[in-house]
């Protein structure tokens, strides 16, 4: 069972137990941080540094250093800002209709405030049928998620797929610098969010978590729109064979 301690010689030790398992834990933490088990956005990361600031800062109480105790106050109240400033990207994140269809049916493993990083690159454009929305054989950083209407899909000139809403347009070629592979055309009004290429990428660069979550999303989206466009194109056949 633990006792208070009374004498002062008691006390001043456990001042200084508690400075070194301040210095430990700063250690500790700094170590988790290099090896990748905690992120320097997460939270644990800055809770644990306030722990161990608070526990150097009363190891002070012994022997005052004014300069160490600015260091530690400074760690404390830089980690509380940045804790704060997570919960409030977080929690006070907002999204319109369209936007939470998109990242409900697209990105939903993507963090809010990512995912409103991601969006803020994008614009909404209706396209009306007949126009062009990608040109096949033209290069260009064309990226748009389909919110309602829809598209065919054109390869020298015949048809080979339909795009409607909740689907991705552009994922094969964007960022890559190579032609579009085929035509993309509005065949009824279609609102689309399309993201400007070089904000986007701009962005990528500088985020990995969006980085790699988009890039998983494309390859889910690609695969499914490959199995679609063959059943597409069978079914073409065999209508053809029939007539």
């Amino acid at each position: 069972m633990l006792t208070i301690p009374t004498d002062v010689t008691d006390m001043a030790q456990l001042i200084v137990m508690i400075g070194v398992f301040g210095a430990g834990l700063y250690i500790l933490n700094y170590f988790l941080l290099q090896m990748g088990i905690l992120r320097g956005s997460g939270v644990l990361y800055p809770l644990l540094v306030i722990i161990a600031a608070s526990c150097v800062l009363i190891s002070m109480a012994e022997e005052f250093n004014l300069a160490g105790s600015i260091i530690q106050m400074a760690y404390i109240l830089i980690s509380v800002m940045g804790l704060l400033r997570g919960y409030l990207s977080h929690h006070l994140v907002r999204f319109s209709e369209c936007e939470k269809q998109f990242v409900a049916n697209y990105l939903e493993t993507l963090k809010p405030h990512h995912a409103r990083k991601l969006l803020n690159t994008a614009r909404l454009t209706t396209y009306e049928p007949g126009e062009v929305l990608i040109e096949e054989g033209i290069t260009s950083d064309y990226l748009a998620y389909v919110l309602s209407g829809r598209t065919t899909v054109l390869k020298n000139g015949q048809v080979i797929n339909q795009c409607g809403p909740d689907q991705i347009l552009g994922e094969l070629t964007f960022g890559i610098g190579l032609p579009a592979t085929a035509t993309v055309r509005a065949v009824e009004p279609t609102t689309c969010l399309v993201f400007d290429g070089q904000r986007l990428a701009r962005l990528l660069r500088r985020n990995r978590q969006i980085d790699d979550a988009l890039k998983a999303a494309h390859f889910r989206h690609a695969r499914q729109k490959l199995l679609s466009s063959n059943n597409h194109t069978v079914k073409a056949r065999t209508t053809a064979m029939a007539a």
